[in-house]
């Protein structure tokens, strides 16, 4: 049996990052990652450039059960702490809007920073080792692993959560947690789709791809951003960012053409009408969301007949299908299309200043297996610095 100060499961984003801040402080640290290869969603993400930050990171652009938790450790490691990063290694980054950060080259510039990094301050890190037993006693856990086991008086659980399980997501964290006497808040899939109910899939057939700018609401929670419908629902940056604040039986609100309201396009069908303006209508319309969706929305709101017929109620009722549009989803598009997952270890359990379990001693969980999910646009990647960051102070 090996012995270090600290053992980390999963050698991601924040572990790697927990990994580097405790050997540099001198501890004998041990990354195991079950992949073949380190760090296989940084890979994928952002298209395949990494979306590593963003610099309007916040504790604002968090979901949790405990809204509280993420400020202390977002203050002390912050977007531009690891830009500084970024820069050091010369890597060549942009800004492609609202503070989203991202490689101009490949997101393995990423992966390279960290494991050289790590690598560098003396971390050692076995790879395709899927954890076996974890146990605890007489002060140190100790960890199975196909490699032997593995002993310390510090354990990191930077597991991640179970979106991607085509890369291999497991609940190894969510065990450990409930092992140690911990509470997990129910995992959900998050920043991902929202399916159509069976009777909204008529109503968008044959729209798959289309892409345009709406606003969305969900609850208090509302966003104008790009929006793009599938085959099976809604998508696109706003719609991903809204599955953060739906559950089961909510209702989602959108407004096709968010630059306009309810009531000032009630007045101004009203004045076409008189006008006898049927035409000018549809061209309005159709010169501000595509035409193959204005004409579905219009069909579905209109009567059949002179436009001058139409009473105030199909008028109004043509407002709200345009401006105020809801359905209940059916669910959303599942893990394997979710971006990362909503609810986890629940954070109360946790010190907001060590990452380090209230319980247990010694016991460190860190990124994405925690109750914090981000907004779209890098917020994520930064709790995954901030963590782990916090944790490599610590341990």
């Amino acid at each position: 049996m090996k012995s270090y100060d600290v053992v980390i499961l999963g050698g991601g984003a924040a572990g790697l990052m927990c990994a580097s801040e405790a050997a540099g402080r001198g501890r004998k640290v041990l990354v195991l990652e079950q992949s073949p290869k380190p760090a296989p969603k940084i890979l994928v993400s952002g298209g395949g450039r990494c979306n590593f930050t963003n610099l309007q990171a916040a504790p604002a652009n968090y979901v949790t059960a405990n809204p509280s938790f993420v400020q202390t450790a977002l203050s002390r490691f912050t977007p531009k702490d690891f830009v500084a990063l970024v820069q050091a290694r010369s890597i060549p980054y942009h800004e492609k809007k609202d503070g989203q950060l991202f490689c101009d080259k490949s997101a393995k510039d990423i992966i390279e920073l960290l494991v050289s990094r790590a690598k560098g301050r003396g971390v050692e890190m076995l790879l395709e080792q899927k954890v076996g037993d974890v146990a605890f006693s007489d002060g140190a856990f100790t960890v199975q692993a196909p490699g032997g086991a593995y002993r310390a008086p510090r354990l990191v659980v930077a597991t991640g959560g179970l979106s991607w399980p085509q890369l291999g997501a497991s609940d190894l964290g969510f065990k450990i947690a409930g092992q140690f006497g911990l509470e997990v808040v129910e995992p959900s899939p998050a920043l991902v789709g929202l399916a159509f109910p069976e009777r909204e899939m008529a109503r968008f057939k044959d729209l798959a791809g289309i892409h345009l700018r709406v606003g969305v609401a969900c609850g208090e929670w509302r966003l104008v951003e790009d929006l793009m419908i599938t085959h099976k629902g809604l998508s696109g940056p706003v719609m991903l960012n809204a599955s953060l604040y739906w559950k089961p039986g909510r209702e989602i609100a959108v407004n096709w053409v968010p630059e306009f309201t309810v009531e000032s396009t009630f007045n101004q069908l009203k004045e076409d009408r008189a006008a006898g303006g049927r035409g000018k209508f549809r061209v309005w319309f159709s010169q501000r969301i595509p035409r193959r969706l204005a004409e579905r929305i219009a069909w579905n709101a209109e009567a059949r007949g002179p436009w001058a017929a139409l009473s105030d109620e199909r008028l109004m009722a043509l407002a709200r299908d345009i401006h105020d549009y809801r359905f209940v989803p059916a669910g959303t598009f599942g893990y394997r299309m979710a971006e990362v997952m909503r609810g986890g270890v629940d954070t109360r359990e946790i010190s907001r200043e060590t990452m380090e379990a209230k319980k247990v001693p010694g016991l460190f969980f860190i990124g994405e297996v925690l109750d914090v999910t981000g907004q779209l646009g890098g917020c994520n990647f930064q709790w995954a610095w901030a963590s782990g960051y916090a944790a490599g102070q610590n341990v």
